[in-house]
């Protein structure tokens, strides 16, 4: 899953204006009727449902230029606008460049497409200037473009980033840092199916020398052979990252059983392995039911403790929390007997609630049930038991998905709390 994509856009250049003369038996000098250049076209965001990550998206998306002016005050074609397919979540960060169709003076200016964009901001936690946030015009500091470029190679698709190597909170928080300057601000996001938002815009096509004749009154008419070059369209550098938006978010710490659970209840097939971090990056599954009724589940890479801090990149795996109706809790039962070294199943829930509230307040109180993995661990049972006593009033569903004990229970009980949600 790509969800993460450094993009480069380019409105199209406007079409250069005509120097062309009408003839005349009544004027020796011609009349001037060079028409001016069309307008180049626009790159287009659009939200949709079709794609659930930036697999499809190509770094370079360039508009059409606009077909150059004729004779007889002809105006040049229009270029063909770049309308491109993003799915539901999409946040867009302004690295270098501006979006013109965000500023209000261009606004009044400009044939600019009904944008039913949603504003977002930086936190506190991102650790961006205000000042940078409040520039009307989202403008950015080319200067950091080249810097950007040279360090952005784990921005690509082809390089993969290794979250197992997050365990180390300095070279996180470093990296965090890095991160947070580098994106200038965050533009806007597209939540709703059909949303679109014009982020590079076409430029004008240029003037005919019928429209810079020289002279005026009775001599306006005199021939000039002078026309004007097409203005470039607006371009930008832009990072997409994509906030999961689903039913179910399956919350845990690493080597809990979440891929494992999530293979048992749907059709995905994810990787699974008997070492932490084999989640690299989030899985989406769904759940149907015999009357059509389906639920979107997504298997969010494991959590440490301090992720709130971005330890462990806890960061691109929390933003995808953000979205998700319901929340359940992976905690492993055999975490703490024998030879293990874990925490106990109350403390593994306890931590995770932790890290939620202190990255974003108020989402660990989102509707949640605990799923209490590897049942047929010897001893597991004893420590569900004692999970109950510590944790009276919270809904504990236990499970052995290898075995498919306690999947009919789970998938009946996130239906219900998600209709709950929907009502």
């Amino acid at each position: 899953m790509i969800d993460r994509r450094r993009v480069h856009v380019k409105g199209g250049d406007g079409g250069d204006g005509c120097t062309s003369f009408r003839k005349s038996r009544h004027d020796r000098h011609g009349e001037a009727d060079g028409g001016r250049g069309g307008r180049g076209g626009d790159v287009i965001f659009k939200c949709t449902d079709e794609f659930w990550d930036f697999s499809h998206l190509q770094h370079h998306y360039n508009a059409g230029r606009g077909g150059h002016g004729s004779s007889k005050k002809r105006v040049g074609s229009r270029g063909l606008d770049k309308e491109v397919l993003v799915p539901k979540g999409t946040v867009i960060h302004l690295v270098s460049g501006q979006i013109p169709s965000l500023q209000e003076s261009s606004l009044q200016h400009s044939q600019l497409h009904d944008d039913g964009c949603t504003p977002h901001e930086y936190s506190e936690a991102d650790e961006v200037d205000e000042e940078e946030l409040s520039d009307t015009t989202h403008e950015a500091d080319s200067d950091n473009e080249d810097d950007y470029i040279d360090r952005s190679g784990m921005e690509s698709e082809s390089a993969e980033l290794d979250y197992s190597s997050g365990v180390e909170a300095s070279e996180n928080d470093e990296l965090m840092h890095r991160h947070c300057t580098e994106l200038k601000s965050s533009v806007a996001e597209l939540l709703k199916v059909g949303e679109k938002l014009t982020v590079a815009c076409g430029g004008e096509g240029g003037r005919g020398n019928a429209a810079m004749a020289r002279g005026r009154g009775s001599k306006k008419q005199l021939p000039s052979k002078e026309h004007e070059k097409g203005h470039p369209g607006t371009d930008a550098f832009l990072i997409l990252e994509l906030k999961t938006i689903a039913d179910v978010g399956f919350v845990g710490a690493p080597n809990a059983g979440k891929s494992t659970l999530l293979g048992a209840i749907s059709r995905a097939k994810p990787k699974v392995g008997h070492y932490a971090f084999t989640t690299l990056r989030p899985n989406l599954g769904k759940l149907e039911f015999e009357d059509f009724y389906s639920i979107t589940v997504a298997d969010i890479p494991g959590l440490i403790k301090g992720a709130h801090r971005n330890v462990g990149l806890g960061h691109d795996f929390l933003r995808h929390i953000e979205r998700t109706k319901v929340l359940a809790y992976v905690v492993d039962l055999s975490a703490s007997l024998g030879v293990n070294k874990g925490s106990p199943p109350w403390i593994q829930f306890e931590d995770l609630k932790y890290e939620l509230e202190m990255y974003q307040p108020g989402l660990s109180e989102r509707p949640s049930l605990v799923v209490a993995t590897k049942l047929d661990e010897q001893g597991a049972t004893e420590m569900l038991e004692q999970m109950r006593e510590k944790l009276p009033s919270v809904q504990i569903i236990p499970v052995c998905a290898l075995l498919e004990q306690g999947i009919h229970e789970l998938r009946v009980a996130l239906r219900e709390i998600v209709e709950f949600q929907n009502t």
